[in-house]
């Protein structure tokens, strides 16, 4: 389906600020469990951050995406959200999404 640049979909709209609100929640939980973690081990949080980013580069993509949608439990069931109505409408949130976020 070959959409106008200009189209809008209120429920491309929906999902993508549901993208990001639940990247931005999901982040901040993650950030306040490393910072629990390095507080309680005597570890340095940008050395800490740094291991687990290099750790989980390091990891095939199969196992990255599955420990990844652990941590971004919200945003996983957002992304899939969008992924259903991309399919059901041929819609790009990714595209078409992006008006409801500025």
């Amino acid at each position: 389906m070959n959409l106008p640049l200009n189209f809008q979909c209120d429920e491309c709209g929906r999902i993508a600020r549901a993208i990001r609100d639940a990247g931005r929640a999901d982040g901040e939980r993650l950030r306040s469990r490393m910072e629990r973690v390095a507080e309680s081990s005597g570890r340095d949080l940008s050395q800490l951050r740094l291991g687990w980013v290099r750790s989980i580069a390091s990891m095939p993509d199969d196992e990255m995406t599955t420990l990844l949608q652990s941590h971004y439990p919200e945003l996983a069931k957002a992304q899939r959200r969008r992924d259903e109505h991309e399919l059901a409408t041929g819609h790009s949130v990714r595209l078409h999404g992006w008006w409801a976020i500025r």
